[in-house]
């Protein structure tokens, strides 16, 4: 690993304040996206969605994580339930439309095999009784499913942690967070991208700002510290002052949309972003929370959907306009995914071996060391 550049102070011993960044293979090599599929997508919590997509019994959602697909029903009872998108009988897939509603069953398109919603096997066309097929055993294979404020989370290890310890060991601490009234909040907008670029650099991106100036010359007349490059005025410290008394994310930094119950005074003019590892990014804001949900589909390609969630009385007024809003964020993420797309191009590279993370880019230090101890090291790789 390349040596730290050591800055002297005046008052103590050298200390590290420029670190090697990831090496580029990280962002782009197939060998590594296997492994962080195996260890990171396929072990810990991810999000898929909010609850609120899956109202009625038969409601589903497909969702793809890394590499297997997943589908969440909500079943009878009016529970939610989770399953890997495959038949018992040869394999089929069962859910082709990424959302949708089934009416009883659900039923294999290929040989019409189908299961109660509870991912029993009750169905199975011209083969009879007589042969031996247990169904009881033929159930699908079910998922690890929990929720957290509205969010769904699955988990393809087969005993995995309890989600809320998960969240409680995150370290920008979502729990915290609670006033914001999270769960009571429903999905005014939702907005995807394609982006042509590796997860990784897509969360190294938003916790960093030392691209802000330049790339975001509209964020940056809103969010003052964010024109000297950094993502916090002090170490540690959680939430951006807007500028003057703006209280919302627009050009002008005020909205028509009334300010979320629960929040305090100063949150009002405050800006709070933090990630939940691996694929989620919540911007919480005095009027609405934008969620960014990232579903890698390989080293090179991040699907992003983007959900901006209001208070239910205020999408059920008839005035309810929140385009204000959505279009500013709409910008700000456009003009990251450009950026986003332009290093992916450029860290496949021969000559770029690695980065290097300054102090203004500790935050996306600290995430190095996390996911290199989580993925742990490649086969051709000392460990």
């Amino acid at each position: 690993m390349d040596t730290e550049e050591r800055i002297a102070t005046t008052d103590g011993p050298a200390t590290p304040l420029v670190h090697p960044g990831l090496p580029g293979r990280d962002y782009h090599d197939p060998a590594v996206w296997e492994l962080e599929r195996e260890r990171i997508f396929h072990r810990l919590w991810f999000c898929v969605g909010r609850a609120e997509r899956l109202v009625e019994a038969g409601d589903y959602l497909v969702r793809g994580v890394a590499g297997e697909s997943v589908f969440v029903v909500r079943t009878k009872a009016g529970e939610l339930r989770a399953f890997y998108n495959v038949c018992r009988h040869r394999g089929s897939m069962l859910c082709d439309a990424p959302a949708g509603t089934m009416k009883s069953v659900v039923k294999c398109p290929y040989h019409a095999w189908s299961y109660t919603f509870d991912g029993e096997l009750v169905g199975t066309p011209n083969v009879g009784a007589d042969e031996g097929l247990d169904r009881s055993q033929y159930g699908l294979w079910s998922v690890a499913l929990d929720t957290w404020d509205g969010f769904v989370f699955v988990n393809l290890l087969p005993d995995p942690p309890p989600l809320m310890e998960s969240l409680a060991a995150e370290p920008e601490e979502p729990l915290q967070f609670a006033r914001y009234g999270l769960g009571e909040l429903r999905v005014g907008r939702r907005i995807t991208y394609e982006v042509e670029a590796n997860w990784k650099i897509v969360l190294d991106n938003f916790n960093e700002c030392l691209h802000c100036p330049t790339v975001h010359p509209e964020l940056v007349q809103l969010v003052p510290i964010f024109r000297q490059g950094a993502v916090e005025a002090y170490e540690g410290e959680q939430g951006n002052s807007l500028v003057g008394e703006a209280t919302s994310f627009t050009p002008s930094g005020f909205s028509s949309l009334p300010p979320l119950p629960g929040i305090t005074e100063e949150d009002r003019h405050l800006y709070y972003g933090f990630t939940i590892m691996p694929n989620l990014i919540l911007n919480l804001m005095s009027d609405s929370v934008m969620t960014y949900t990232m579903f890698p589909t390989g080293p090179n390609h991040t699907t992003i959907e983007s959900e901006y969630l209001f208070r239910p009385e205020t999408i059920a007024d008839p005035a309810f306009d929140p385009s204000e809003v959505v279009d500013f964020w709409d910008l700000v993420s456009r003009q990251d995914w450009v950026v986003c797309e332009r290093a992916q191009r450029g860290v496949r590279s021969r000559a770029f071996t690695r980065g290097v993370y300054p102090h203004n880019d500790r935050i996306l230090w600290e995430f190095s060391k996390r996911y290199q101890a989580v993925r742990g090291p490649m086969p051709d790789e000392s460990e």
